[in-house]
């Protein structure tokens, strides 16, 4: 079939699907573009596992850009649109008759994040969300008991069900079980170790992965990066230094207020935290003149207490957490760091030159907004000398 009318008959594809006119017209550009590859050229759309193979490989060779999200949105679609199946099923609750034994399990287990673990209602939503799913897939047939979990279940979810997602998204998931398994053991008592000694993460913590960081030359040219003549420039270079100066979350970047700033005792309050405790931070001063020239010459003006806020859509509206990683993203794209994973990149330097300046981990560990040293302890694998400094056992963590 000519390229032409393929992409013709993807774009009404789409159009019947529902997607508006501006996502139909960059879907269509970026199947487009991957029409050129020559393999493609090659493959009959009813070879659907070659197909898969190609599209997997293109989007393995695409480099990080604010775009690839898109692209890789785009070819999913036309892999729906030739095969009239998803590259990957995705489990959804919707697709499951009501239990009211796992809802009830699953409220059950939401009380405990909030009054016994004190988690945020983020970090609630998402730890029930996956358990949820986690559970109505290992008991189809209703017969859900927490006593009921075996070894069995686990595996056949890691093996099979998750087994298409990437490493970073398959140890979270592995984490929230974890969670969930904890739980059953401190408020049931049931004896789930063998579960817990199944290797969801790297069972030594010597071999768990390093947290990434940003090189000097690295978070130069990421800095460099931003062209501060322009006041989203001005804005976004603010909010980069927030993160890697601070060591902050890109959740509580957004949430960062014009009233948690003592400009006269040169501190900033983080308030809305993942685990609700407040902490007090020395305002470098680099960030604190990144900061000033932002509401001096950038900020527009607005009855919004939000510290960062939006120029474009939606103007003068607090800029969200995505929002606050896009600007990031796009940066590091500029910068050339095909390496850049995401915005804990910063915090992760952040920690590493604390580390290197013999900051001891306690305080880090406040710092950061770990409610463990323990938490901060994997931080330690990046100064190899310093590591040999501490001694004792350290138990296997995970980082955020």
């Amino acid at each position: 079939m000519n390229k032409e009318i393929q992409i013709s008959n993807f774009k009404t594809f789409l159009c019947k699907k529902g997607y508006s006119s501006l996502v139909i017209e960059q879907y269509g550009q970026r199947v487009k573009e991957f029409l050129k590859c020559n393999e493609v050229v090659f493959v009959l759309r009813t070879d659907q596992k070659r197909l898969k193979e190609i599209i997997s490989k293109y989007l393995q060779k695409t480099p990080l850009t604010s775009q690839k999200s898109t692209i890789q949105a785009s070819l999913h679609a036309y892999y729906y649109f030739l095969t009239g199946k998803k590259i990957f099923k995705r489990l959804s609750i919707s697709e499951f008759e009501i239990n009211t034994a796992i809802e009830s399990e699953i409220e059950r287990f939401q009380r405990y994040l909030i009054d016994v673990a004190g988690l945020s209602n983020n970090t609630v939503t998402s730890q029930c969300s996956t358990v949820k799913i986690f559970l109505y897939s290992s008991f189809p047939e209703k017969n859900f008991l927490p006593e009921k979990i075996v070894i069995e279940h686990v595996k056949i979810y890691l093996t099979s069900t998750i087994s298409h997602l990437s490493n970073a998204s398959k140890k979270t998931i592995i984490t929230r079980i974890r969670s969930y398994i904890k739980f059953l053991q401190f408020s049931d008592g049931l004896k789930l170790e063998e579960i817990l000694q199944l290797p969801m993460t790297s069972p030594v913590w010597k071999r768990s992965s390093i947290p990434k960081y940003l090189t000097e030359s690295e978070i130069d040219n990421l800095f460099s990066s931003y062209n501060r003549t322009r006041p989203a420039g001005i804005r976004d270079y603010a909010i980069a230094r927030c993160l890697k100066d601070l060591g902050l979350r890109c959740s509580e970047v957004a949430r960062l207020s014009l009233d948690d700033f003592n400009w006269l005792e040169g501190t900033v309050t983080i308030r809305e935290t993942k685990t609700y405790s407040e902490r007090i931070l020395p305002l470098h001063i680099v960030t604190g003149r990144a900061i000033e020239e932002y509401l001096l010459h950038s900020r527009p003006k607005t009855q919004e207490r939000r510290l960062f806020i939006r120029f474009k859509n939606e103007l003068g509206k607090p800029m969200g957490t995505s929002q606050v990683r896009y600007t990031v993203r796009s940066a590091a794209v500029r910068a050339g760091l095909d390496k850049f994973t995401g915005t804990h990149m910063l915090r992760h330097t952040a920690a590493k030159e604390m580390i290197n300046n013999g900051i001891d981990l306690k305080m880090i560990a406040d710092i950061l907004g770990h409610e463990s040293v323990e938490t901060t302890s994997i931080y330690t694998k990046i100064n190899f000398t310093e590591l040999q400094d501490v001694a004792g056992v350290w138990p296997e963590v995970e980082y955020d």
